[in-house]
């Protein structure tokens, strides 16, 4: 009989937090490749990057609702499914044309798996226990962009671009096959509603007004903010302000991964020491170091190592916060879990993206956008935390 525990279900979660992390992360290797595959600029590349998160974002809103009304594995298997297919027709499109139409569903069906395992664990009860959930899943989620740029490096060694997305559909695969192993159904027929335009509305206005929601969410979308400026600028910082070769980027960015982690897993161990409050307020202490320290690095000139020491600050800081903003986040959902994982995730994908557009218009050349931009984000967390401390 599936349980929610025990180390299987939560790195089922974790798996699932990671879909999307793991299929735009895996094809940032791939992307110039596929450009001149279509004869097309190395630039354009990156409109998969976009398209899939257009469709991620549109997914979000769906899918959290339908669990609501239908449960969450009915709904989270249908959507695994069509991100496996998503994945094939990917792998063998003929035209770019059908490869961007592709990706557009491929984020779409694969924004169900961190909305449906965001929700899953605010079904397990909300306080101690789904901050637990949620942080040690969360460690997952850190090995996405320290594994799959460097396992698709790997595969373009034997393989032409194609194989990423076979990768991507093994992936699904097996994750899939998690779920229905190991993730019982956690929102019975008794809590459910039937959906309604009218009422998602109500829902997501009460939750726009219930501070514990808001003040979660705007931790989340503060630390995406910063998190998207070092995905849209961060190699061409290191390369056109410290001359690094584009093929070490990878290894310095799993720095960062490496330092989420290291948050994630403090944040577990400590939270059920010292209680989600005291964690989170360490966290965004942290959070306001690293922020200090980026807006003082913006007027002076300093090496690499400086200025990646604090990225990494601000990347411990990320990994230890977000996990349990999340939770505090989703506390007041009960059970319209699935409907305020939606609404979450939507605000962090539009405030993700518009902080990689920031730090891109700011962008000089040098590392200033950068620091600015995470400087901002990592101070804002801060001012957050001081506000809203009674209800995090």
């Amino acid at each position: 009989m599936k349980r929610a525990e025990g180390a299987a279900f939560v790195a089922t979660l974790g798996a699932l937090l990671a879909v999307t992390a793991t299929a735009v992360d895996i094809m940032m290797p791939a992307q110039p490749s596929i450009a001149r595959a279509f004869n097309l600029p190395e630039s354009a590349g990156a409109a998969m990057v976009g398209t899939f998160s257009i469709g991620y974002g549109f997914g979000q809103m769906m899918w959290g609702p339908l669990s609501d009304r239908f449960g969450r594995l009915p709904v989270l298997y249908i959507a695994l499914s069509g991100f496996i297919v998503a994945g094939i027709v990917c792998a063998v499109a003929g035209s770019f044309a059908t490869l961007l139409t592709a990706r557009f569903f491929h984020g779409f069906m694969g924004g169900a798996g961190p909305t449906l395992a965001r929700a899953i664990a605010r079904d397990l009860g909300g306080g101690q226990k789904t901050a637990q959930a949620l942080s040690a899943a969360t460690i997952f989620l850190g090995g996405a962009p320290l594994l799959a740029p460097l396992g698709a490096s790997g595969l373009l060694v034997i393989g032409d671009w194609r194989w990423i997305f076979w990768a991507l559909v093994i992936f699904g695969t097996v994750v899939t096959a998690s779920a229905l192993l190991f993730v019982p159904e956690t929102h019975p027929l008794e809590k459910r509603t039937t959906p309604s335009i009218r009422q998602m509305w109500r829902e997501t206005r009460q939750l726009l007004v219930t501070p514990g929601f808001l003040y979660g969410t705007g931790i989340v979308m503060a630390v995406f903010f910063g998190y998207m400026a070092l995905l849209g600028i961060g190699s061409a910082v290191t390369e056109e302000a410290y001359g690094l070769p584009p093929t070490l980027f990878g290894p310095l960015f799993s720095i960062n991964a490496l330092a989420f982690v290291v948050g994630a897993a403090a944040a577990t161990r400590l939270a059920s020491r010292y209680g989600v409050s005291a964690v989170i307020r360490a966290g965004a202490i942290i959070s306001l170091s690293a922020g200090l320290y980026l807006l003082g690095l913006s007027i002076l000139t300093p090496g690499l190592a400086l200025l990646w020491s604090g990225i990494v600050i601000f990347q411990l800081a990320f990994g230890t916060l977000l996990a349990l903003a999340i939770a505090r986040g989703l506390e007041p959902a009960g059970n319209i879990a699935g409907t305020a994982s939606s609404v979450m995730g939507f605000v962090q994908t539009l405030l993700s993206a518009s902080g990689a557009f920031v730090a891109a218009t700011l962008f000089d050349g040098s590392h200033r956008s950068l620091c600015w931009v995470m400087g901002f984000a990592a101070v804002t967390i801060f001012v957050l935390w001081w506000k809203g401390q009674r209800y995090l």
